[in-house]
This record gives C-alpha cells, structure tokens and sequence, in this order.
C-alpha cells in the first residue's frame, strides 16, 4: 500500500493517458466507419470527410458525452 502513495502520481499519468489512448482508438473506429461509405461513395474528399470529423467528434463527445455516461452509469 506504501508503494501506491509513493507512486500516485505517476499511476494517474499512466491512467490517463491509456484513457487516452483507449478514447483515441474507440473514435478512430468510429469515424472510419463512417467516413468509409462518405469517400468510398465519391461524395467527400478524404481531407473533407477529415474536417467534417473533427468537428462533430469533438462536439458530439463534448455535449452528449455526459448522457453516454449516464446510461452507461445507470446500467
């Protein structure tokens, strides 16, 4: 237990940055599904389905992201 008081600090840097890292990934996966039919279909360029999903990612995380947690914290 001493060890985790000495190392808290350092422990929260590696949590956060996995958090990170698992929050980078899951949008990834995200936006290449939907940017997949956008570029494929020839509808947007691969630099505006880029920018387009900048922009709603961001936002979409930013705004509904504590109603996701809510759901998932409900069950």
């Amino acid at each position: 237990m001493e060890w985790m008081l000495e190392h808290s600090y350092m422990m929260l840097l590696l949590a956060g940055a996995f958090g990170f890292l698992m929050a980078w990934g899951v949008g990834a996966n995200d936006v290449a599904n939907a940017m997949g039919t956008s570029v494929g279909s020839g509808a947007l360029t691969v630099k505006q389905a880029v920018m387009i999903a900048i922009v709603f990612e961001f936002f979409g995380a930013y705004l509904a992201g504590g109603e996701v947690t809510a759901t998932v914290r409900k069950g």
